[in-house]
């Protein structure tokens, strides 16, 4: 899907009734860094850092395209400029935009009929006139949020990258009403799915393509990779990977379990020598 209409809050009541529709096309460029080899492919909460870019502009056709250290970025772009009415030009290293922003901006440069908008990290084109070199009309809007564009270019800002984004994943499951007793010892990856009403004690790790099901309880200290918790299940400092754990599982404290297995009501035995509950 390439077309983009004007919000509703700026349109006249005669564009309400004939709104504008922008075929719009967005490249992500992959930006060299000296200190990380292929930065752009380091994950940040389970997805590469270029992956939550171009989730931003997901509602677009998109392309990544590689931008050399002395490239121009203009010039780079040139050979992928093709019909829409806008081009949306962003950069790999820019983990923290969101999709929003992007649209906030693409809103104001539609409607100012910019032939180039300018961001704190990016830019949008009005793509026949700049195959034209007909840039005439640009600006920078005011409003845009600089934090939206945080620009990641050594360790200490990718640290900042990971923090802005671990509190963004956590703060959706709060306000999908998932219960997170300790915000700062709780760590969920961007793919981890959790139903409302989920409690999660501190200390829980959470990744990959994990499924949390209603009414799961984990107390503390699990790690949590590529797995199904059924509805109503209770687990305490477990490792479960590739696990499909059924309904109403109780796992005992120090339990492993790995591999594509289904455990139910695994429970603390006094008589048994070893609980673990392991599967290879």
């Amino acid at each position: 899907m390439n077309n983009f209409v004007l919000s509703t809050e700026i349109l006249t009541e005669f564009e309400l009734e004939n709104p504008t529709t922008y075929n719009v096309r967005a490249i992500v460029l992959l930006v060299e860094n000296k200190r990380f080899k292929e930065a752009y492919d380091i994950k940040l909460l389970g997805k590469p850092m270029k992956e939550w870019v171009r989730n931003t502009v997901k509602n677009f056709e998109n392309r990544f395209v590689s931008l050399g250290e002395n490239d121009n970025p203009l010039e780079v772009i040139k050979p992928f400029i093709r019909d829409e009415d806008y081009t949306i030009v962003l950069f790999s290293d820019t983990p923290t935009l969101t999709e929003n922003s992007v649209l906030e901006v693409l809103d104001y440069a539609t409607t100012k009929n910019l032939d180039y908008c300018k961001l704190p990290r990016g830019f949008i084109l009005k793509s026949q006139n700049f195959k034209k070199n007909k840039l005439e009309y640009s600006a920078e809007p005011a409003f845009i949020n600089k934090d939206d564009y945080f620009t990641f270019f050594d360790a200490k800002t990718l640290c900042t990258c990971k923090q802005i984004l671990k509190e963004r994943i956590i703060d959706f499951h709060l306000k999908n009403k998932v219960i997170i007793h300790d915000k700062s010892s709780t760590y969920i990856e961007d793919c981890v799915e959790i139903s409302p009403l989920v409690e999660i004690y501190p200390n829980n790790s959470l990744r990959g393509h994990s499924i949390i099901e209603e009414n799961v309880i984990l107390y503390e200290n699990n790690i949590i990779i590529d797995s199904t918790i059924g509805k109503n299940s209770t687990l305490v400092a477990s490792y479960i990977e590739n696990t499909i754990l059924e309904e109403n599982s109780n796992i005992a404290p120090f339990s492993t379990f790995k591999g594509q297995s289904r455990n139910t009501n695994i429970q603390d035995d006094n008589d048994s020598e070893d609980n673990s509950g392991e599967e290879n």
